[in-house]
């Protein structure tokens, strides 16, 4: 089976120069978490996802109407070609840790989506459930101790002007997420790409 035979071809993209709250829009309008960013003859130069939205926009306290996608998109763009075997597509799945992978034609441009939720659906049982182990082993880690709390507050701070952003060393070093936001949030780009939503 190939990926053509599984993936979405009815794609909602949108243009580098459009604002956060346009993204945000298409999104509600669509019921999606994920739009592609491509240029004007559809070649994809990124991705941005309501979680790039949640902490690189409003995270920041960043106007969404003010802030356009190409700045707070995830310039990384995974993707495989429609005649890409599934068993490959679960494969780069994995390797990269994402749950979606832009589909793109010989001359690089947009011409579908396929997910983890493709795979489980329409590829072999064995290789859907080993691909999306792998994919959602990076939100499991050992979470057995502690309990439910109310999340501590950050200082106004750390939204505006000088602030020490270093990590508690103890607290970051079983907590991939929160690493992740640190790097975001001293410029770093985001290598998971996406959350699974």
């Amino acid at each position: 089976m190939h990926c053509k035979e599984i993936m979405s071809r009815d794609v909602q993209w949108i243009l580098p120069r459009e604002t956060v709250a346009g993204a945000a829009k298409l999104m509600a309008f669509h019921n999606i978490g994920f739009l592609p960013v491509c240029t004007a003859d559809g070649k994809p130069i990124g991705v941005i996802t309501d979680r790039d939205i949640a902490l690189r926009v409003i995270g920041k306290d960043r106007l969404a109407a003010q802030t356009l996608v190409e700045d707070v998109l995830s310039p990384t763009v995974r993707s495989v070609t429609a005649d890409c075997t599934v068993d490959r597509v679960g494969e780069v799945m994995s390797e990269a840790r994402v749950s979606r992978l832009l589909v793109l034609d010989e001359g690089g441009h947009l011409t579908g989506v396929v997910s983890v939720a493709d795979l489980l659906v329409h590829a072999s049982g064995k290789n859907a459930l080993e691909t999306a182990r792998s994919i959602y082993a990076r939100e499991t880690s050992d979470r057995s101790q502690g309990h439910p709390h109310q999340g501590a507050k950050p200082k106004p701070e750390y939204f505006h002007g000088a602030r020490d952003l270093s990590p508690d060393q103890d607290s970051v070093a079983d907590n991939p997420a929160r690493i992740e936001a640190d790097s975001v949030v001293h410029g770093g780009i985001n290598d998971l790409k996406e959350f699974p939503a």
